[in-house]
Parts: structure tokens; C-alpha cells; sequence
């Protein structure tokens, strides 16, 4: 058993870490005798198994063995002979049965017969499921190319129970434009099956392919997992040159660098490799400037950039989307890692609503497999991840609405599966309205009996599912909070246009609460954030029932900076005021303001802004605070649009103050 070296990931120490055991397994291969082969494979995948292993990767070409000789005929005839198809091969039917016995994934080299009746040097990633992948090698190395034909398709990345996995083959290692393509598009490990030869080297050196996998390691902020081969064949020996490089680059198990047999193993947090953040301000993906990376000009044609078939820049939207939002998704629960991550992946706006889900779904895979083995909070945890990724990908995605509207269902389903979890748990309610009924979810503290209650109400793109970060902070100062969608928001979104007049939505939530038993529809308070801030002024001005309302990040009339909106937000409210136009979509947000309903407010009203709000000026904020009677003005000079670049002070202060305007004298609801 190899001996592993301790992972220690570029992290805060706030992140739980999860260590999946991967192991590599370097076997004797023997040209010509794959029952001998394939024997070899099943113990090594057992030992693997047996030592806690979840993804075990095999050699190159490890059913048939790899030298088929230097004359071409012998050579492919020989191949052919061992080669399967990938739908009738013994080889992958094995890899099946293992990977359902040992509950783990298996990446390992095979020789296949093509449906076109050609040979490739192919790879196949197998689970419990079945064959998920095979990719064929794209490089082919030295005598290869007179057997084989080589693969014209990139690296596939994968979404495994273990984490998101790249397959490559050898020599493709040596192409960094190979395994930047699977860094893009999110891998987590490259799992490559090799078959390295041995070469003469200057004493004291490492073998050059062993620092080239540790190089495309550290490059890429990837874990890189090779397993070689070992015993002579035909007069060719090996490099044996297994190991597990972690994303520093650095190995943490082998290389072996010995002819035997060998199975290393280490423990390895693979969501690591998704923060591609360097000591400093540096960042490996977000650093790279591809416009710069084109090939000189030639006579045989314009220049190509170095990242096939991806734009040298990113389209306008996900740029802007970047800017306005990155503070947003990892305050309200999405990891940093994850964000770059998937953000690294989308290139231009077409690709934003899928490669969300992708990382939507990794979590639902860890929600799944927690859930079967009892694992609830856990379950609970990757749920709640899962919907907010999800939610991510639909929340101004108005291009493709198949897409977003399926996008939004997983968002409450899967939310729903996580809610009970929470503490105190989510309850989901139903709130009467004009005829139909609102989602919302509710949460009670069990600190105290009948505690005030937040209605809390999110913005032109954001939901209920997404308000519950906010919500700790209330629940931690023995308030209630209930978060609910309305008109044009989440759930309701598909079925009522937005509503200007919110304070409507505030009267159906209190006379709800009147009909509960355990809170206090006395003392019943209104949070908003962003066009929620417009909702929460508006239902403070017409709601007496509301005792105290914060209006985070609101607009007084947005429709004044209509020319200046990112276009996504123009085109979401487009699509949820049911507006047929832009031009018309105008005219309906014009409608919503506070000027006549500024004057009204008298109940006291926290008005919270920020000075870098691109979204919403401060002048917005300036306004309400100077007209409504009972408004005060909370102004971040540094802060961002719903400050969620200083969420912690920021949510602090208006839980305090919302505690300290709906306790009872004295109750400090800590």
C-alpha cells in the first residue's frame, strides 16, 4: 500500500472538508492475456476497495497490453484481436460489476473495436450505473499511431458521486491545451491511465512525464491521478511512474519509480480544486487572458486562440454578471470555490443556465448518497446547496425558458428536500391570495413562545429559498421569519406578474399569521432586499400591521435608471411584468414608486444602502430616508448592491434593529 501525504487545501477553515479516497493501481501487464489481466485488475481494485478507496484508476490498455510491434499489419491484427466493442466487452462488464460490488468508480484503459471497425486506445469511466463515458486517446504516441486511430473528441468531464472527473490518456498529459480544457470545464481530478516507457535520465532527476503530470496539477489547481504499469514487455520496460498529485502539484502518493505492482492511495478533498485562488490576489483561472494567446498569423490562415473551440472573451453578460453578483452568491450560501469554478466554465451567456445545474447536480448526487446511508444533515446541507445553485442558473436566465422554468423546479424541490434540516426547521405554508394561494416558508425560534415575525420579501431575481441566510440573523435574535414568493417571484412567478402595489401580498401574509398559534401577529415586522426594499417600504406605508420594516437596497422609482440596468435585469423584469416590450416594460416599472407612499410612513422604516450599489444609487436610498417620517438612513460608503460584500456587519446591524423595534421593552430575544 502506497503511503499518503496529508492534503493541505488553500481553505479559510470554515468549510467542512470531505476526504474521498482515490487510489491508483500500477499492475504487470501481459500483452496477449486479458483473463490474466483483467484477474490482476479485480484484486487490485479490491485492495483499493478495501482500503476505503471511492475511485480507483487503472493502466493504459490494460486488458490487452500495449506492444503490438513496429509492422503495421501484425501490429493491428494482433489489436484487433483483442479489442471489444465497447457494448460486448468483457472488460467493461467486469469494471461494471466491480464498481457495483465495491460501490466506487473505476478508470481504467481498454483496447476497443470502433463501430467503424477501427482500433482506438480508449478509456472508460465506469460506476454502479453502468459505462458512463469512454473517450479515445487524442495523442498518440510513437508505434500507436500504425494500430490506432486517434479520438477526436475533447477530454469528457464527468459529474461522479465522488466529484467531477476528467479522463485522459497519457501522452495527452504532455498538452497543456489538453488539460486546461478539463480544468474549464470544471474537473476536479483528472484520472489518467498511462502506459509511460522508460527513458534514460540525469542522476538524482525525476522521470520528465512525472513532473509533467505534477506541472498539469499545479497549473490547473487540479488533483491529477496516473496509474502506470510495470514488468517488461517485448524487450520495452516503464517508468512506473504511478502517483496522486494533489493541486498544489505536489504528490501525495508515489511515484512508485519501481518494476512491481503496486495500489497507492490518499485522501484527497476534491472540492479543494475548485478554488483556484493563489496566495495574494491571484486566481489561476480568472488571471488568464486568452485574447492574448493566439498563434502568430500565418499565410494559412487567421490566428486561432490556444483554447480550442472557447471565445477569447467572455460575452458582456457574463461579465456583468460577475461584477454584480459574485458577492451575492457566496453570501447567501454559494462557496467561493464553487463560484469560480463554474463561473470558469461559462464562457459566453448560452452556457449560464447549464453549467449551474452542473454544479447543482454534483450536490444532489452528495445529497442522495448521504441520504443512504442515514447521513440526514448532510443530506439536508447538499439539498440547500443544490437548490441554490440551481436557483443560480434561472434567476435572470429569461433566454430559454424550458430551461429556466426546469431549472426553477429543481430549485424548490430540492429545497424542499433540504428544509426540515434547517434550525429551527422550514416549514413550507400556503398563503391565501386573490383567488390562489403564495408559497412561503416559515420558522419559529423555540427560544421563546409566540415570537414576533419578519416577513421577509426578496427582489426582482431572488426568492425565498435564497432570503434564508439573511433569516439566521433574525432567527438568532428570537425573531420568526416567513419568506414567501410573490407575485412575479419564485413560485409564483409562472402564474401572477409583478405587483406594484406589494402592500397587497403584506396584508394576505398578516392576516395568515393571525390564524397561527405560535407567533405574535401583534408585533410583526417587514424585511426586503433590492425591489423587496421598494416591497417593504410600500408595505410599511400601507400595512398598519407592520411595526417595523428594513428596506435593503430598494429603488424609489427605478424606472429613472432604466437606460443604465445590466440587460439581464431588463429583461427579467420584461418577462415577470408580462410586458410585451422593452418599451412597455418601462412603462410598467415606472409604476412602481413611493411617492405617494414615502409620506405615509410613519412606523419606523431602516433605510440601508450602499455607496458602490451599480444596481440601485444611492440616491434612492437618500430620498425614501428624507421623505418618510419614520425612516433613518443606514449608508455603507463602501457597500455593495443588498451589502452583500459586508454581509456579516450588515445583517448584524438590521437584526439588531429589527429585535429592538418588535421585542417587548426589556426582551432582548437573545
Amino acid at each position: 500500500m502506497g503511503v499518503e501525504r496529508p492534503l493541505h487545501t488553500r481553505t479559510n477553515g470554515v468549510r467542512p472538508v470531505d476526504l474521498t479516497v482515490i487510489a491508483v493501481a500500477q499492475l504487470a501487464i501481459t500483452i496477449g492475456e486479458p483473463d490474466a489481466n483483467r484477474k490482476a485488475a479485480a484484486a487490485a481494485v479490491a485492495e483499493a476497495a478495501a482500503a476505503g478507496a471511492r475511485l480507483v484508476v487503472l493502466p493504459e490498455l490494460c486488458d490487452s497490453g500495449y506492444v503490438f510491434g513496429a509492422v503495421a499489419g501484425p501490429a493491428r491484427a494482433e489489436a484487433g484481436a483483442l479489442a471489444a466493442p465497447v457494448d460486448d466487452s468483457d472488460t467493461l462488464r467486469q469494471w461494471h460489476a466491480l464498481a457495483a460490488e465495491h460501490r466506487l468508480v473505476i478508470v481504467g484503459g481498454f483496447c476497443e473495436r470502433g463501430g467503424d471497425g477501427r482500433l482506438y486506445n480508449s478509456a472508460a469511466l465506469v460506476d454502479e450505473s453502468g459505462t458512463r463515458a469512454v473517450y479515445r486517446k487524442a495523442h498518440l504516441w510513437d508505434k500507436e499511431k500504425l494500430v490506432f486511430t486517434p479520438g477526436d473528441a475533447p477530454p469528457p468531464v464527468l459529474d461522479t458521486a465522488v466529484g467531477r472527473v476528467a479522463v485522459m490518456i497519457c501522452y495527452d498529459l504532455e498538452f497543456p491545451e489538453w488539460t486546461r480544457l478539463a480544468a474549464l470545464n470544471g474537473a476536479d481530478l483528472i484520472a489518467a491511465p498511462v502506459n509511460w516507457p522508460y527513458a534514460a535520465r540525469p542522476a538524482g532527476e525525476r522521470p520528465a512525464e512525472v513532473v509533467k503530470a505534477q506541472a498539469a496539477a499545479a497549473t490547473n489547481g487540479v488533483f491529477v491521478a496516473v496509474a502506470d504499469r510495470c514488468q517488461d514487455e517485448r524487450g520495452v520496460s516503464w517508468i512506473s511512474g504511478s502517483l496522486i498529485a494533489g493541486p498544489d502539484g505536489y504528490p501525495l502518493a508515489g511515484p512508485v519509480l519501481q518494476d512491481r505492482p503496486a495500489v497507492l492511495t490518499a485522501a484527497c478533498d476534491l472540492q479543494a480544486a475548485r478554488d483556484k485562488s493563489l496566495d495574494g490576489d491571484n486566481d489561476l483561472l480568472a488571471d488568464r487572458r486568452p485574447s492574448l494567446y493566439a498563434e502568430p498569423q500565418t499565410a494559412a490562415g487567421p490566428q486561432t486562440t490556444g483554447e480550442p473551440q472557447r471565445k477569447d472573451e467572455k460575452d458582456e453578460r457574463v461579465v456583468a454578471a460577475n461584477a454584480h453578483w459574485a458577492a451575492r452568491f457566496i453570501a447567501n450560501g454559494t462557496s467561493y470555490s464553487d463560484f469560480q469554478a463554474t463561473m470558469a466554465r461559462i464562457t459566453t451567456w448560452d452556457d449560464w443556465c447549464r453549467e449551474w445545474g452542473r454544479t447543482a447536480q454534483y450536490y444532489e448526487r452528495l445529497a442522495e448518497a448521504a441520504e443512504g446511508k442515514g447521513q440526514t444533515q448532510t443530506a439536508g446541507e447538499a439539498w440547500r446547496r443544490a437548490a441554490l445553485c440551481w436557483h443560480w442558473g434561472k434567476f435572470v436566465f429569461v433566454d430559454d425558458l424550458d430551461q429556466q422554468r426546469a431549472a426553477h423546479d429543481r430549485t424548490v424541490a430540492c429545497f424542499r428536500r433540504g428544509a426540515a434540516t434547517l434550525s429551527p426547521p422550514a416549514e413550507p405554508v400556503r398563503i391565501p391570495y386573490q383567488g390562489t394561494t403564495l408559497a412561503a416558508y416559515l420558522r419559529v425560534p423555540a427560544s421563546q413562545a409566540k415570537p414576533p415575525i419578519v416577513i421577509m420579501m426578496p427582489g426582482l431575481d431572488s426568492v425565498k429559498e435564497e432570503l434564508q441566510a439573511t433569516a439566521e440573523y433574525m432567527l438568532a435574535r428570537g425573531l420568526a421569519v416567513i419568506a414567501v414568493d410573490g407575485p412575479g417571484q419564485g413560485e409564483a412567478e409562472y402564474e401572477l406578474p409583478i405587483e406594484p402595489a406589494y402592500e397587497k401580498v403584506a396584508t394576505a401574509v398578516a392576516d395568515y399569521l393571525e390564524g397561527r398559534d405560535d407567533v405574535d401577529p401583534a408585533r410583526i415586522g417587514g424585511f426586503g432586499v433590492s425591489l423587496g426594499g421598494y416591497y417593504a417600504a410600500r408595505a410599511a406605508a400601507y400595512e398598519p400591521r407592520i411595526k417595523a420594516a428594513v428596506a435593503l437596497a430598494g429603488p424609489y422609482q427605478w424606472s429613472l435608471d432604466w437606460d443604465i440596468l445590466p440587460p439581464q435585469t431588463r429583461a427579467t423584469f420584461q418577462r415577470r411584468s408580462r410586458a410585451a416590450t422593452q418599451q412597455q416594460a418601462r412603462e410598467k416599472l415606472s409604476q412602481l414608486t413611493l411617492e405617494d407612499a414615502a409620506a405615509r410612513i410613519t412606523t419606523p422604516l431602516l433605510v440601508a444602502a450602499g455607496g458602490r450599489d451599480r444596481l440601485v444609487p444611492t440616491y434612492h436610498a437618500e430620498r425614501l430616508a428624507r421623505e418618510a417620517p419614520g425612516a433613518e438612513l443606514m449608508l455603507d460608503p463602501e457597500g455593495s448592491h443588498g451589502l452583500t460584500n459586508h454581509a456579516f456587519e450588515s445583517r448584524s446591524k438590521m437584526a439588531d434593529w429589527l429585535a429592538a423595534h418588535l421585542h417587548p421593552a426589556g426582551a432582548d430575544g437573545n
